[in-house]
């Protein structure tokens, strides 16, 4: 198994100082980083604030000029300085200056003279201390940035990729050159409309964590069928960016964002504000559209690791007779980190009886247990932070999907005998390991409780009641336990849906107090739970472009206490999600096995789950057609993608809280991948380099020897974002909540 602790690491803060004073550091990685947003969540300068900077009336009183400064920077011209003074009843006086948001410009620490970085926006506190007191007034930096083609400088990777998760990790044509004066001339001129264009992906709406790999803009064509060239447009408070781009391929239907520039965009966004994206066509000499969407931008990055299975990848081929030039295939368990434009193998080979799927993962990233094929032993664990495999031997009873415990240390496994359900520990080590069975009281022998999960804090387990008293296949029950006693309590019911529907692949909320499922509107005649085409898939062209036999599915989500449940909507895709040949005509009921990151983040959920719908113009063949033995994926992507949804923190029950949902990048393009779950990085010791406090084992992230972050296990004043906590008052600021003894944004800024 590949670890992931081979991964390059990422840009770090090198603690507080540091961060107010260096200028142009990345700061928003998709695995953590405070992304040095105007509430960073770090406590106020030491000593006396004066928040306005005085009027110098107040002997003693030090006065910083200028007050509120705005500085317009256009990357057309040099690149402009403010030189900042601190005078003490009008008289000169010394002090040390600083910035608290050094990504957006560099502060003289002596003089005093702000140089912005350039290429990030954004309001920030400029710091004058003198002896024990400290002073600030803001400062606005706006950015305007005009690009002509290609790559910007400095934007290496921009374009870059190509590998397994496809161009720059979302798949697409390449960036187009630049477009001549006349063209340009064109595209600022006034346009008109095109019957027939429209957005394709993403979602107007759609709700961006930082440190995300840049989407791919997909449009349909209209009544001119091709064009030109293209001129993006995006504009927020602090940030106007227009980009002129030709034709980039045989047909001009999708262009990306250059990297740079979408990084540029999320770390210069005001947290709640509107990011407009506008998009005008050029054919000869007229231009066409705009088309226009809003999105926004959560105000921290998103944490952990995504693992999936994956049927047809490449990396691990271990059967053969797929469709297509290269008749090796595999079916693996791959992860995908932030930054990077690939997947990686995490459970699988190439060899013989290689194949490693049908997974569960612990929520601390501590423990995986997966499927495997041949030699007689179906299972195996392993130890994520030592990339440990260890094989389980089969005692009829270890089940496929079990639910792990959120430590990793034990299992929930429904896999029949009598008592149908049992707990085990989590084998570790050497060998042929049986699984130890656990004592527990409160579990009813019949209960089989079928895709089951834990809640992140240990203390309930959901499931589809799938065999027992009372059961019915269909419902989605609950129960609570108490390790300390190994005690279950009694079976609940959840959710029983309309005839014919039913609920499974259950995910609590970080909160523990609501739970993310599907329900399944179709059974394909196949398989319990499974997403795949009916029976007559399973042939050469058996899954046909206007085949519609498979399942088909909508995720919802419940309140625990109430019982109250509403559908998803918005993350579904209902009503604004196009439509297309080959029977995407209803792709709002292709949504299936939904999972939600333990770690909330600026303010929302993360609900990672499969679905079959067009990926925009780059994935549009028959939902179904996902096995490469019967279908060629090997040059056309199969649907069968992960895609992620933001939701509220503190939906409303019986409301949707859900945002629309965006194509999760770095996931192999060509191979059908499903059944993400999402969790932290296996925990790293004392002194270990960090961003955010999740990633230690100790709880806390912060500046050690030199300055650079490392994590630690001494409990700080109070606690930043993603750091341990046992309740609110532990936290910095008010925005902050102990969730899940997590710090956390209680909900979007």
């Amino acid at each position: 198994m590949r670890s992931f602790r081979n991964f390059a690491l990422f840009a770090l803060l090198g603690g507080v100082a540091a961060a107010a004073a260096c200028g142009g550091e990345d700061l928003s990685t998709f695995n953590g980083g405070e992304d040095g947003g105007v509430d960073s969540g770090f406590p106020p300068p030491i000593g006396e604030t004066d928040s306005g900077g005085g009027d110098g009336s107040t002997q003693g009183t030090v006065v910083i000029s200028p007050k509120d400064a705005v500085i317009d920077v256009d990357d057309s011209k040099p690149l402009p300085t403010l030189q900042y003074t601190a005078t003490v009843n009008g008289n000169p006086v010394a002090v040390a200056w600083a910035i608290d948001r050094g990504e957006v410009g560099a502060m003289a620490a002596a003089s005093g003279l702000l140089s912005p970085n350039g290429t990030i926006g954004g309001k920030a506190n400029v710091l004058a201390s003198v002896g024990s007191k400290t002073v600030s007034t803001s400062v606005t930096i706006r950015i305007r940035s005009t690009q002509n083609g290609a790559a910007a400088a400095g934007d290496a990777g921009a374009d870059s990729g190509g590998g397994a998760g496809g161009r720059g990790g979302v798949g697409g044509d390449p960036m187009g050159i630049a477009v001549d004066a006349a063209t340009k001339a064109v595209l600022l001129g006034t346009p008109v409309a095109d019957t027939g264009l429209k957005w394709l992906y993403p979602y107007d709406g759609t709700v961006w964590p930082r440190g995300l790999l840049a989407p791919q803009l997909q449009w349909e064509p209209g009544a001119q069928t091709d064009y030109d060239a293209v001129l993006i447009k995006i504009t927020e408070a602090n940030y106007e960016y227009q980009g002129f781009f030709k034709k980039n391929g045989a047909r001009f239907i999708n262009h990306p964002i250059p990297q740079n520039v979408w990084r540029s965009l999320a770390q210069s966004n005001t947290p709640g504000e509107d990011v407009t994206v506008s998009l005008t066509f050029a054919k000869g000499s007229v231009a066409y559209g705009p088309i226009v969407e809003k999105w926004k931008v959560a105000s921290a990055p998103l944490k952990g690791i995504v693992y999936y299975n994956s049927y047809g990848t490449k990396l691990a081929k271990n059967y053969t007779g797929a469709l297509g030039p290269d008749t090796n295939f595999g079916g693996a368990t791959l992860g995908i980190r932030g930054g990077s434009t690939d997947p990686a193998l995490v459970a699988g080979d190439s060899t013989a009886g290689g194949c490693r799927v049908c997974h569960s993962v612990s929520a601390n990233g501590a423990a995986l247990i997966t499927q495997r094929a041949g030699g007689g032993q179906p299972f195996s664990a392993y130890a994520l932070k030592t990339s440990t495999e260890t094989t389980m031997a089969d005692n009829g009873v270890v089940s496929t999907w079990p639910a792990l415990y959120p430590d990793g240390s034990m299992f929930f496994s429904s896999g029949g005998g009598t008592p149908a359900s049992k707990v085990f520990d989590t084998p570790s080590g050497a060998g042929l390991i049986t699984p130890t069975q656990k004592t527990v009281t409160g579990l009813p022998a019949d209960l089989r409780a079928e895709t089951p999960a834990f809640s992140p804090d240990g203390k309930a387990l959901a499931f589809n009641l799938y065999g027992g008293a009372g059961s019915d296949r269909k419902t989605l029950a609950m129960m609570t336990f108490d390790k300390t006693t190994m005690t279950f309590g009694a079976v609940t019911n959840l959710d029983t849906p309309a005839s014919g529907n039913t609920a499974i692949w259950p995910s609590f909320m970080p909160n523990n107090a609501a739970i993310v499922y599907q329900v399944e509107t179709r059974y394909n005649g196949r398989d319990f739970g499974g997403t795949r085409g009916g029976p007559g898939c399973e042939a050469v062209g058996g899954c046909g472009d206007n085949n519609d036999t498979g399942t088909r599915a909508e995720l919802w989500w419940l309140d625990v206490k109430t019982k109250t449940r509403a559908r998803l909507d918005k993350a579904n895709g209902l009503g604004y999600l196009p439509t297309g040949p080959m029977v995407h005509n209803d792709d709002a009921t292709l949504n299936y096995e939904p999972t939600v990151n333990p770690v909330p983040s600026g303010g929302y959920a993360w609900v990672v789950f499969t679905s079959r719908r067009l990926y925009g113009n780059i994935a549009t063949i028959n939902p179904w057609q996902s096995d490469p033995r019967f279908t060629d994926i090997s040059s056309k992507p199969t649907t069968k993608k992960l895609w992620v949804a933001a939701v509220d923190l503190n939906g409303t029950p019986g409301t949707d809280p859900s945002h629309p949902a965006f194509y999760l990048p770095a996931q192999e393009l060509l191979a059908g991948n499903a059944r993400g779950f999402w969790v932290v990085d296996p925990c790293h010791n004392d002194g270990t380099s960090c961003e955010t406090g999740d990633e230690c084992c100790g709880g806390y992230c912060r500046p050690g020897t030199g300055g650079a972050l490392v994590c630690s296990n001494t409990v700080p004043t109070c606690a930043q974002e993603f750091e341990k906590c046992t309740n609110d008052a532990e936290c910095c600021g008010t925005s902050l909540s102990c969730i899940n003894n997590r710090c956390a944004q209680r909900g979007p800024k």
